[in-house]
């Protein structure tokens, strides 16, 4: 016997309790069960997360500043001014709000890409190597007990890095779907009708059903069973009657002329799309702000295939009412330093940056934050937002307890922030 069955056996000859083996040292709850207790009544239906990586210059899009790269523009909030890069995307600003004071202390990529995705730094984090991206914890609460067929909970589009699209033990059912190209996101769902004859694909089907079974009989192990699962999620996507949501031709030419025509305003009006099918986390991943050189060229280039997409994306949440029930989320894992040497490169800077928030219950028009005179601090500690607070804040207006536990595939309890992390709320 291994050495489990071992110590069970002897312990019970002792009459003491085989509760001692469960997988939770907390009872008998595993993640199944244990949705109730992080998820929170709320309105909002979807999160839409635009991650900026590599570290976007603050300074340069968001915080103007004397040592700013380019110009300042009024927003829509009054008072506050924006630099020309995020030019459209100010017009609407009166419907989110601004976070100044963003802050961590994780300069590296790969450090902070993980404290952005799960709300833990990496030393934090070494205990849980099945640690989940929150966008999967926030699929995981609303749809864990949802009994319907397969729909996608979590969408990523763009680039991929760090924890992005990953539902560690969440499972397959969490895991982002990826979209690599918008124009056709869904194109290896559709059989190939016409080369192959409808009878034939069933018999396929069938075929590969039976090796499977026959599979599973010799080896029943979990990975023939997940696989078994993905066989049929992906017939109930396929013939799902929302799978329009993700083809963006059916939108009017000139909806999609306020988008543009860059990949990044095709995803912004395909996360439109999907949040109005309630698609719980849909992540979009716009890279190249890692600007050491030629910072103003790069982020020129950047925000003028990016802004008008934000820009209609949050006219329309506002004007159709998805806002309520839809947050907005716009960030980087850090920012820039204010310096600009002779090679017009901005270094690694975790100290600030500002982040986009909005919709569902966050206020609308506010500013939190202010930086000092270069931008290299907050001005106010009671006012800044540590990235673990930012995930707390986000969980808690998506509707999702941020003391939650769950139970990770080792069987530990997995809290979904740590307990330094608060919810700002003064944001609401």
């Amino acid at each position: 016997m291994d050495r489990k069955e071992f110590l069970k056996k002897s312990i019970l000859s002792l009459g003491l309790s085989p509760v001692l083996f469960s997988t939770n040292p907390f009872g008998s709850l595993h993640a199944e069960e244990e949705e109730e207790s992080i998820a929170l009544p709320s309105k909002v239906k979807s999160v839409i997360f635009i991650e900026m990586m590599g570290g976007m210059s603050h300074v340069d899009t968001l915080d103007p500043k004397p040592n700013s790269a380019f110009g300042k523009v009024n927003s829509s909030i009054s008072g506050l001014s924006v630099l020309e890069p995020f030019s459209l995307t100010a017009k609407q600003l009166h419907s989110i709000g601004i976070v100044r004071s963003t802050w961590s202390e994780e300069g590296d990529h790969g450090f902070a890409q993980m404290l952005l995705g799960t709300g833990y730094r990496m030393t934090e984090a070494m205990g849980f190597p099945d640690i989940p991206h929150f966008g999967a914890v926030i699929a995981y609460a609303k749809k864990a007990k949802v009994k319907s067929s397969y729909f996608p909970s979590y969408v990523t589009i763009g680039g991929r890095g760090g924890k992005n699209g990953n539902s560690g033990f969440l499972g397959i059912d969490y895991s982002g779907y990826h979209v690599g190209n918008v124009d056709e996101p869904i194109q290896h769902l559709n059989p190939s009708y016409g080369k192959f004859a409808e009878d034939r694909i069933l018999r396929r089907k069938d075929l590969v059903s039976f090796m499977n079974e026959e599979f599973s009989k010799t080896y029943p192990t979990k990975e023939s069973k997940h696989w078994k699962n993905m066989l049929v999620a992906a017939e109930e996507f396929r013939n799902s009657k929302n799978i329009d949501s993700f083809r963006i031709s059916l939108e009017e030419e000139k909806t999609r002329a306020r988008y543009g025509t860059t990949w990044q305003g095709k995803a912004m009006l395909l996360a439109k799309r999907l949040a109005a099918q309630e698609v719980p986390f849909i992540h979009i991943s716009i890279g190249g702000f890692d600007t050491h050189t030629g910072n103003k060229a790069q982020i020129t280039k950047i925000m003028k295939e990016t802004d008008m997409g934000i820009a209609a994306l949050l006219e329309d949440l506002n004007n159709t009412g998805l806002m309520k029930q839809t947050l907005f989320v716009l960030t980087s894992e850090f920012g820039r330093t204010p310096d600009v040497g002779s090679r017009d490169g901005r270094d690694h800077h975790p100290k600030v940056w500002s982040t986009l928030l909005g919709g569902g219950p966050f206020a609308k028009g506010f500013v939190l934050g202010e930086t000092d005179e270069t931008g290299s601090k907050p001005l106010n500690p009671k006012e800044s937002l540590h990235v673990r607070d930012l995930i707390a804040t986000i969980y808690q207006a998506a509707g999702v307890n941020p003391e939650g536990v769950l139970t990770n595939s080792f069987g530990r309890p997995f809290l979904l922030t740590t307990k330094k992390a608060k919810v700002y709320e003064g944001l609401f």
